[in-house]
């Protein structure tokens, strides 16, 4: 691909990739309306709290399948067809879930949503990383903002919609969103992705590489506390006394700083190394994911929220850059696509496994379990990318 000039502000990178970002919203958007509606629906159906821990985990299993068997197609030439087929996909999920009535149907439901993610997320990540290799990170930090602003703005949205149009008239109105991206998109050109023989091989065959191996680790590492937020995060504020518009603003403050810092945190990795913001991105985040566990008070996990966005800004960019940068030509969107399901199964497990901790033992050994987790992953990247680090001075 051919490097274009780094734009200077937001509208100049817009103009770049501004329809893969229209893309990644409208997908994230409808994805994340479910948020809000997990402890409405299991009042409405009537359905346990490892019911919440099936739907949430679907929808990761179906994104994990998806991302590792479909991304590489972005390699091979067709990055548009993927983010066509996600927004149908979306549309499709958001419709189910508003004419569902029973546990199953919404586990299918969930499954359509996180494909939608899988098929797009892995080929728009890969073009924005390689537009400009010289501003990577700086991209990726501002495509996590766009992503994360859809991620919140169903929540958000979807919790003073539930009240006065009802479950299925919110579902309708995200699913119209997805569709009508469709339409947009349909006629519209889409960059590519530079492509070599290898561009045909299967994603799992990347991790023959260790810098891949050390770089799909800190990424899984960082995801580990998503399958509790996902499963568990309406559930345990509403527990604490909060409603769905506290649910929704936490959403809200989490993304904030993606949109105020996260290209400013891209450039701080492009500056100081992808690998070092990685680990201190990891080294800060587990001690605030182990002190959820032990707060009382909905409006401070509000608060926090904001803390751990900030965190996130400064250091997701740095670990989606360190996946770009050890990918081997014509890879790009595999590598992503591999990180991303390995991201999603961390999530999967932990979404199952989260709701059966919470019923037995509380927060403080759901949220500690996830801590412990991270740290001994945690470790293992650090020594990795030492290592790594080391014997590329050497060579």
């Amino acid at each position: 691909m051919t490097s274009v000039e780094a734009p200077r502000g937001i509208t100049k990178f817009t103009m770049g990739i501004g329809i893969l970002l229209a893309c990644a919203f409208a997908v994230t958007v409808s994805n994340s309306m479910i948020f809000p509606a997990l402890s409405d629906l299991q009042d409405k159906y009537d359905f346990s709290d490892a019911g919440l821990g099936f739907i949430a985990a679907s929808g990761f299993f179906s994104s994990l399948v998806v991302q590792l068997v479909f991304a590489p197609f972005a390699d091979r030439g067709k990055p548009k067809r993927l983010v066509l087929i996600a927004l149908l996909l979306a549309f499709c999920g958001s419709t189910l879930f508003a004419f569902g009535g029973s546990l199953w149907v919404f586990v299918l439901a969930r499954m359509l949503s996180g494909a939608s993610l899988g098929t797009s997320g892995p080929a728009i990540r890969a073009i924005a990383a390689n537009f400009d290799k010289s501003r990577a990170a700086e991209r990726l930090g501002r495509l996590r903002g766009v992503e994360l602003a859809g991620f919140t703005g169903g929540p958000l949205i979807g919790a003073f919609l539930i009240t006065p149009l009802g479950l299925r008239g919110a579902f309708l109105i995200f699913g119209c969103i997805a569709l009508v991206a469709f339409v947009v998109v349909l006629p519209k050109h889409l960059p590519s992705l530079p492509t070599t023989n290898d561009s045909r091989k299967p994603s799992i065959e990347l991790l023959r590489l260790k810098p891949i191996r050390a770089a799909a680790l800190a990424s899984l590492t960082l995801f580990l506390p998503v399958g509790i937020y996902d499963s568990l995060w309406d559930r345990y504020i509403t527990d604490q006394g909060g409603n769905n518009f506290m649910v929704g603003m936490t959403f809200l403050l989490y993304t904030i700083p993606f949109i105020m810092f996260g290209a400013a945190g891209g450039r701080l990795a492009d500056k100081r190394g992808a690998s070092k913001m990685t680990v201190i991105g990891i080294a800060v985040t587990i001690p605030l994911v182990l002190v959820y566990g032990y707060i009382s008070s909905p409006w401070v996990l509000v608060g926090f929220s904001l803390i751990e966005g900030i965190i996130g800004a400064l250091s997701i960019p740095a670990t989606q850059s360190l996946i770009a940068s050890v990918a081997p030509i014509g890879r790009a969107s595999a590598a992503q696509g591999l990180t991303g399901s390995g991201d999603l199964l961390a999530a999967t497990l932990m979404s199952l496994i989260a709701p059966i901790l919470y019923g037995s033992f509380g927060p403080g050994a759901t949220f500690g379990f996830a801590a412990g987790l991270m740290a001994i992953t945690g470790t293992a990247v650090a020594l990795m990318l030492r290592t790594t680090a080391d014997s590329r001075s050497a060579t």
